[in-house]
């Protein structure tokens, strides 16, 4: 089966379209296939400790959810306040995860 990540930038708060993401993840996660989700910029909003959305959703659904240590300090989600089910990379690591972890990269909204 195929391992595929998709790269996503907007918010969950203001992004209709990021429901259907844990949608299409989840489905194709059933199917066999490896998902991950790598959030960057407004995305990482998210990951907030604590926080019940479709991010939270999809760790529940065994998908990876990577997020970019520096745009989470950047919106004051440091230390304790990360969900700690969110793997933060920091970009050099970001590269690897794109490049190596995954056959397939689809950016979202």
């Amino acid at each position: 089966m195929s391992k595929l990540l998709y790269i996503t930038s907007k918010s969950i708060y203001t992004c209709a379209a990021q429901g259907t993401l844990l949608d299409i993840t989840a489905a194709q996660k059933e199917h066999g296939h490896e998902v991950g989700i790598l959030l960057i910029q407004d995305s990482t909003l998210a990951c907030w400790k604590g926080a019940e959305n479709i991010i939270s959703d999809a760790t529940e659904h065994g998908i990876e959810i990577y997020a970019i240590k520096e745009d989470l300090e950047a919106r004051g989600i440091i230390g304790d306040n990360a969900n700690p089910k969110i793997k933060q990379v920091n970009y050099d690591e970001a590269i690897i995860v794109i490049m190596d972890n995954y056959e397939k990269v689809i950016t979202w909204c």
